[in-house]
């Protein structure tokens, strides 16, 4: 997805034989858009194709499948997942939590606090996790991937992983159902990054140490069609020895994005980070803010008929708003008015810098709640606005 890279060891031309220790190796070709787009080839001592059983999976989790939403009023939304408490007993997939969903993406959260045994392999969607809080690695058949707190941690649809870790995780968790990539804007004509890109092909991480012998689940928790199994062998599948092509897991930490400043304010879009069909990913990072004369740094109201605003409030002194507090998940529907509260507008005149940590995810499609994360509204978000003089 940035740029070709190779890991362990590998033919000499791709589906051409390789041996090791006099073994003939298994040729996995793992491609995209059907045979098209960007593909890799993976390497292993055997094809991944004996199952000796597979059985549905039903959770008691929020990221359980559905087939749709609650049918949503237009009101501005407030969820404090702050307040989510992980599930005793329950692994990462358990503890996953769809706040709202469409057909081209879900967003949700993540507090958990087990280790994840089974790989899980999301056949319908490539995901993001943005790590709120912890840190680790991610094991998947392209090897190992250590992750830190504010790392965005991308994994391509299909691929088993699992999260391994020291400590609580909070993790934001986008999927995308049709495809997910850098914004073609930041792209030359041949697939470099261009040299004002908000970062470059040296701030992206990726596998570089194969997994070994010693991953010992032989189960993979397997998601298609919004339908969840659970596959068992007799020993662990992709004991792959090597891989290389575009399509792999990466890490990008947020503090590593650099931000662009202006006289007066920019738009949300000048802060994008991802694009997917049918969303864009957006994060606003401490920085500089507008320093024009008279300018105002806070965000102007706002009303944004073509899409629905969900932002991610991760840490710091948030500019717009009050009453939001760490891992709050704001929702801002198409065509309802929005912006910063009154008195944050004016106070925001004359001030130098923000400390602001979130992510923002706008979808074109609108979005619609999930029953499960109605534990979670606050139900006087939509008046907040609403203060004593203004009555």
């Amino acid at each position: 997805m940035i740029h070709y890279a190779r890991c362990g060891q590998v033919s000499r031309r791709a589906h051409a034989e390789l041996h090791l220790n006099g073994e003939l190796q298994a040729e996995h070709v793992f491609t995209r858009e059907g045979f098209d787009d960007l593909y890799s080839i993976l390497y292993q001592k055997r094809a991944p194709t004996h199952e000796v059983k597979v059985s549905p999976l039903r959770m008691v989790s929020g990221f359980q499948p559905s087939s749709g939403g609650v049918p949503q009023a237009p009101l501005r939304a407030h969820y404090r997942t702050g307040k989510l408490v992980a599930r005793q007993g329950q692994d990462f997939l358990g503890n996953r939590m769809i706040l709202m969903q469409n057909s081209d993406c879900t967003v949700g959260v993540c507090h958990t606090e087990t280790q994840q045994e089974d790989f899980f392999q999301n056949g319908d969607a490539d995901e993001v996790f943005f790590v709120a809080e912890g840190g680790g690695t991610l094991e998947t058949v392209f090897g190992e991937l250590p992750y830190l707190k504010h790392d965005y941690v991308v994994v391509p649809r299909g691929v088993p992983y699992r999260f391994r870790f020291s400590s609580p995780q909070r993790l934001l968790c986008v999927e995308a159902f049709r495809g997910f990539g850098l914004p073609k804007p930041f792209l030359n004509h041949r697939g470099q990054l261009k040299l004002d890109a908000p970062y470059n092909e040296r701030d992206f991480r990726i596998p570089t140490q194969l997994l070994t012998d010693s991953v010992v689940s032989p189960n993979i928790v397997v998601c298609r069609n919004r339908t969840l199994s659970q596959h068992s062998y007799t020993e662990w599948p992709y004991h792959v020895v090597g891989w290389d092509g575009f399509v792999y897991p990466f890490a990008l930490n947020v503090h590593d994005y650099k931000p662009k400043t202006s006289t007066y304010h920019l738009p949300p879009t000048s802060h994008c980070v991802f694009e997917a069909q049918g969303f864009v990913m957006m994060n606003f990072v401490p920085r500089l803010v507008d320093y024009g004369e008279g300018a105002i740094p806070c965000p102007y109201p706002h009303s944004s008929v073509d899409c629905d605003e969900v932002l991610y409030y991760v840490e710091g002194d948030f500019t717009s708003r009050r009453g939001i507090e760490q891992h709050s998940v704001s929702w801002h529907p198409a065509g309802v008015p929005h912006g910063p509260h009154p008195e944050k507008y004016e106070k925001s005149i004359g001030v130098q810098r923000t400390s602001e940590l979130a992510i923002m995810v706008d979808t074109f499609a609108p979005l619609c709640a999930r029953e499960e994360a109605e534990v979670l509204r606050d139900p006087d978000y939509h008046y907040s606005w609403n203060t004593k003089e203004h009555l």
